[in-house]
């Protein structure tokens, strides 16, 4: 009778997991073609800041860019595609070394043509003051914007 029972019990837990929804890998973000397909393009642009290759990054973005640096009645410090490729060159001489993690908290897909995803990140960096190299570190949340663009997804905002 106890083996009939613990027998039950397996096939029910074996059932019941099986049939729950799966998730994004190391996320709590159900998963969705679409919604892998923006986890890789996040994936891609973390992978890209890290090994600093600006051409990785601007392969990702749209060429509509523009980012508003979260200050709305302040316009001069936004800027577009072209502002990035200065911000990213700027970037690349100032920082010698980047470790950047990034933790998606949720991916919302509209229509299959726009996306937004929020996420933690915490960076580490190498950089210079003057002769001396110092490590800097920071950690804050932030949103991504995506469109389909020929197919691809590309970064609108957000960077």
């Amino acid at each position: 009778m106890v083996r009939k029972i613990l027998l039950s019990a397996l096939i029910w837990a074996a059932l019941s997991t099986a049939c729950g929804p799966r998730y994004l890998p190391g996320t709590k973000v159900e998963a969705t073609e679409e919604r892998e397909e923006v986890a890789a393009v996040v994936e891609q642009y973390r992978r890209a800041v890290e090994q600093r290759d600006n051409d990785a990054v601007r392969k990702l973005v749209s060429s509509t860019y523009y980012e508003n640096a979260s200050t709305t009645e302040d316009p001069s410090d936004d800027y577009d595609a072209e502002g990035l490729d200065k911000v990213l060159a700027e970037l690349k001489t100032a920082v010698k070394a980047v470790k950047y993690d990034i933790t998606i908290t949720a991916i919302d897909v509209l229509d299959d043509t726009a996306a937004s995803v929020d996420y933690e990140y915490k960076a580490q960096y190498l950089y210079t003051v003057g002769e001396q190299d110092r490590w800097g570190t920071t950690s804050d949340k932030n949103r991504l914007s995506l469109r389909r663009e020929s197919g691809a997804w590309r970064i609108t905002a957000g960077l």
